[in-house]
């Protein structure tokens, strides 16, 4: 087994852990909050580039930005759909809103600074209209598979598109990254065990790090090409904490 192979079998569980504690010890939306950083995405893309160079990772931004566009809409989706539907149709069905967009920008994928535009727009006005309630409840004592499965699904997932990227090419590797496999996972866990209000506030706090997400994916395109890797990305992490900070007060 590589290095590397073992870096991503050991990093995205982790992470994903933290992240399902954080909910649990600060709430839905705090918590959503926090599990909107690109704790999935940053590390794909950290892959990509390390495996396929940073040519391959910053040709994949444009396509990256259009399914992060499809996630926004995927959480918009889920949190409607969660107050008349099970879990299980309304993710099946929140999913088709992230490949209906998929396959539309397909083929069709515009410029850095169009998609870059469209994704802020989106956005900011998914956050307008995203339903906010005020009533959550609490926390319930959670089943002893609930970290371990949504850590398995998580890894998963990372693993298999960063192994198929050079099959999958840059457009697809692209939609692809921003994927909402945290989006959804935080999503099902919480309709399934908490209800549509509490499913609602952590998506809604999910998407208020959206802004930072978006500056993340840009700055992957503008300096993974003339940087050390690492390097890299950690300064785009750091940045994209910071960005976020300035929206952490809209979740109240």
């Amino acid at each position: 087994m590589s290095y590397i192979l073992l870096l991503k079998i050991v990093l995205v569980p982790v992470l994903i852990a933290c992240v399902t504690l954080a909910i649990r010890r600060w709430g839905a939306g705090l918590g959503g909050w926090i599990g909107g950083f690109p704790w999935v995405a940053g590390p794909i893309s950290f892959f990509m580039a390390w495996e396929q160079g940073p040519a391959f990772v910053a040709a994949t931004i444009p396509s990256a930005l259009m399914g992060s566009a499809g996630t926004i809409l995927f959480a918009f989706t889920y949190a409607g759909l969660s107050y008349r539907l099970a879990w299980l149709p309304t993710v099946l069905l929140s999913y088709v809103t992230f490949f209906v967009l998929a396959f539309l920008s397909l083929d069709n994928t515009p410029s850095l600074a169009v998609a870059t535009g469209l994704n802020v727009v989106v956005l900011s006005l998914t956050l307008y209209f995203f339903p906010k309630p005020k009533n959550i409840p609490a926390i319930l004592r959670q089943p002893r598979f609930d970290i371990p499965l949504r850590m398995l699904v998580a890894t998963l997932f990372v693993v298999g598109l960063t192994q198929a990227a050079e099959l999958l090419g840059p457009e697809w590797s692209g939609i692809l990254t921003p994927f909402p496999i945290m989006t959804s996972t935080l999503a099902v866990f919480t309709h399934a065990q908490q209800g549509s209000d509490a499913t609602s506030r952590i998506l809604y706090g999910l998407l208020l790090a959206g802004y930072g997400f978006t500056a993340f994916l840009v700055g992957v395109y503008f300096l993974a090409p003339i940087m050390p890797i690492g390097w890299a990305y950690l300064l785009l992490t750091v940045g994209t904490m910071l960005l976020n900070g300035l929206t952490l007060r809209l979740i109240r």
